[in-house]
């Protein structure tokens, strides 16, 4: 989505009270974090919301929050539904050109694909670059080289990544609720199923990989979900997540305004201990904290803009003093994983 932000359509909520955490169940210590939250990405959506945060686990959620047959709507404009292809390569500025080279290379090394046009010299820069070489890993969702086979990707949207592992070797499909992105998914050749999890219940042990990008918070059960995937992959597969961090500098800074609240869509907001504790809970043997790519400036800057009424999907440049928070707090970030603004990992079954 770019451009202003969209009036959605007022919505009429079914709602549903929790009565304990929705990460680790517990009763005790669930303190307001904030009241009267206001939807200010989809200023139509309606509604006040009161997010609360455990005193046991550290996330954080909505409470009430809507229910799941009545969160879909909150979908039905998002950015997720339409895909728009790159430039082609005659189109690009020769910096585009460039970039576009150089990723290719790495990428091809990497991820043992066969993208065109291509410089082996993007191996060099990218080594020679770690964030940049960070950044294309991540985009990449740290897919293994080698072995292939075959990989789920967990709200896949509009087939975006399903496409990029399948050009990587990887025989992937998608599962994904909201029926316009299923459409789109589908039109590009991509095998999407319509729904959650559920649809592939029956599976067992079918998976050599899991993908779940920002996905984890959207979620009602993260338990069960999580315990689905445990499920679906075969020994000695791997489930990689990417979600906001509740313990984010950006979160301290922005308070309700922070990107990652997106209110109310991301019904859980995990801490880093506390995903890592469900995730042994549910059976993972091993979780690997993967490399960090910078992510300060852009967080800081979608959150500005939310606080400032823009589209944190076109946000402004940050004014000088905001960048000097959001440079100081990359510095940090690098150092401790417990603070940064993503929380990302990859964690294996025995």
């Amino acid at each position: 989505m770019s451009g202003q932000i969209h009036p959605a359509q007022s919505i009429d909520w079914d709602l549903e009270h929790l009565s304990a955490c929705p990460v680790c169940g517990s009763q005790q210590e669930q303190a307001v974090l904030y009241r009267g939250l206001r939807d200010k990405v989809y200023a139509g959506t309606g509604g006040e919301w009161t997010f609360y945060r455990c005193g046991v686990c550290g996330s954080g959620y909505f409470n009430p929050r809507p229910t799941k047959e009545s969160v879909g709507r909150l979908y039905e404009e998002y950015y997720t539904h339409a895909h728009t292809p790159p430039p082609a390569y005659q189109q690009l500025s020769w910096a585009g050109k460039l970039r576009r080279v150089l990723g290719n290379g790495y990428r091809n090394f990497r991820f043992g694909m066969r993208e065109r046009p291509t410089c082996a010299l993007g191996i060099l820069t990218a080594m020679l670059m770690p964030d940049y070489r960070a950044l294309l890993d991540a985009g990449g969702r740290h897919l293994p080289k080698k072995p292939k086979g075959s990989l789920l990707d967990v709200g896949c949207g509009n087939g975006d990544f399903l496409a990029f592992a399948t050009r990587a070797g990887w025989k992937a499909i998608g599962v994904e609720p909201d029926p316009k992105a299923v459409e789109t998914a589908r039109a590009r050749g991509m095998t999407v199923q319509a729904g959650g999890l559920e649809v592939l219940e029956q599976e067992r042990e079918a998976f050599d990989g899991i993908t779940m990008n920002h996905v984890i918070e959207h979620v009602h059960h993260p338990r069960e979900t999580l315990w689905a995937c445990y499920r679906l992959l075969k020994p000695h597969g791997w489930l990689w997540i990417e979600t906001p961090n509740l313990d984010a500098q950006g979160h301290t800074h922005y308070r309700e305004n922070w990107v990652g609240l997106d209110i109310p869509r991301h019904l859980v907001v995990f801490t880093y201990r506390a995903l890592t504790r469900l995730l042994r809970e549910v059976g993972f043997a091993r979780i690997e904290q993967l490399p960090y790519y910078p992510l300060c400036e852009r967080v800081y800057a979608m959150s500005r803009a939310i606080t400032t009424g823009a589209s944190p999907h076109q946000p402004p440049p940050l004014p000088r003093e905001e960048l000097i928070l959001a440079r100081q707090a990359e510095v940090k970030a690098r150092k401790r994983p417990e603070i940064r603004e993503f929380i990302m990992v990859r964690a294996w079954k025995d």
